[in-house]
């Protein structure tokens, strides 16, 4: 294996007879170095994209979320005893939403209440979102809502309690017959208090208000809820207190963590990432065809090596080795450089942010970067495999062809 190995490096740095052999070979060493860095790069851009659309969402979202397997209203006081006894959970909160009907002026639109106990704040850091106004739900017997950014410019809403929020919601029980088809509803009504900006989905759609009102509104008693949502005291540990939850809840229960709770938008960003990577990969497969050309020139160049290699006893086993190891090497050079080049393009924007997104309205002033070791693992695994297909695959051919005389 040792001698294999040392021609083919001997051949690879050292001056051909035919100078195209060198420049062939330095061409496909930068095209492997070029796709390398290239997808090292991309990995790292998804990575950045990823966790800048994961922060946006995660900021309003829980560490785990539990909500009914049915999908059903349930008690809080069965669950309850259980988060009390588990150690990594730091605070919970009540919560029940539903779709609502608001209306502000002469503005209506449909969206999303979001009730909320006193202890929502320390599970979510909503005093972060807040972009006018401050986040109080209950003042002097009086009601508010935080308001999305989007629900507040459709309805047209402000914070000087000119107006009253309006909120309708269907009856859960059926009443007799009435001309008047508001009496199948249910209305409360509170003042604008802040406005909130996480996300345009969430912004366009949510209003938060007190789980007292909004049980009022949905016509629930006090214990009634439609999900709970928990801080964790340590982030790494999330995963097994959502397992530990699981157990001890049983299949009544769903347990979320934040990446389950956008299960479908992480699915989505995995399959871009890995598609964005296949076709990269799919370059690499092309430029891994100037690997074959250099190998056929070389073995043609070589022809007088392989006689003296025959002479001196060498098998045809041998020397397709040697070739095979000179493809493989070119692999290896280009994708050391490619991925150190790419690595070091990656962790430059990651850290100092070189090229700018170029304007305020932007939710980053940067392209968002992060470069990721097991990235870096796959990539790496990916061209050394291509580049020893790329030779193992056409030496056995060429030399079959060039090497039968010189070795039989």
């Amino acid at each position: 294996m040792k001698l294999p190995f040392f021609l083919a490096r001997r051949y690879l740095f050292s001056k051909k007879s035919k100078n195209a052999i060198n420049y062939i070979s330095g061409v496909s060493v930068v095209l492997v170095a070029v796709v390398s860095m290239a997808l090292v790069v991309a990995m790292s851009i998804f990575n950045g994209l990823s966790d800048v659309v994961t922060a946006m969402f995660n900021s309003f979202d829980p560490h785990i979320k539990i909500t009914h397997s049915s999908g059903r209203i349930f008690n809080q006081n069965e669950v309850t005893p259980v988060l009390q006894n588990n150690t990594n959970i730091t605070a919970f909160s009540a919560t029940l939403e539903d779709d609502a009907l608001f209306s502000y002026s002469d503005r209506q639109l449909v969206g999303r209440l979001k009730g909320v106990d006193s202890q929502f704040g320390n599970v979510v850091e909503i005093d972060t979102l807040i972009t006018a106004g401050d986040f109080v739900l209950y003042d002097d017997e009086i009601d508010f809502v935080s308001m999305g950014y989007g629900v507040t410019y459709e309805l047209g809403a402000s914070l000087n309690y000119t107006e009253v929020l309006q909120i309708f919601a269907p009856k859960r029980t059926k009443t007799a017959s009435s001309v008047n088809p508001m009496d199948d509803f249910t209305k409360v009504l509170s003042y604008p208090r802040s406005v909130f900006e996480v996300q345009m989905d969430i912004d366009n759609r949510y209003v938060i208000s007190s789980l007292a009102l909004a049980q009022r509104l949905f016509s629930y008693d006090s214990t009634q809820v439609s999900g709970i949502e928990i801080r964790c005291a340590d982030e790494q540990k999330i995963d097994a207190t959502a397992a530990e939850l699981q157990k001890n809840l049983g299949s009544d229960f769903r347990i979320k963590t934040q990446d389950e709770q956008h299960e479908f938008l992480h699915k989505i960003t995995q399959s871009e990432k890995l598609m964005t990577f296949l076709i990269i990969s799919l370059i690499l497969i092309i430029a891994m065809f100037s690997i074959v050309g250099a190998l056929t020139m070389l073995i043609i160049d070589k022809k007088h090596d392989i006689r003296i290699l025959k002479s001196m006893g060498a098998s045809k086993p041998l020397v397709r080795k040697i070739f095979i190891f000179e493809g493989w090497l070119i692999s290896i050079v280009g994708a050391v450089i490619g991925i150190f080049l790419g690595a070091a393009v990656s962790y430059a924007q990651q850290e100092f942010g070189l090229l700018q997104t170029g304007g305020d309205s932007f939710v980053v002033n940067a392209f968002p970067v992060r470069l990721a070791a097991a990235d870096i693992f796959y990539v790496l695994a990916m061209v050394l495999g291509v580049g020893f297909l790329a030779a193992y695959l056409p030496v056995y051919s060429i030399t079959k062809k060039h090497t039968d005389n010189e070795l039989s």
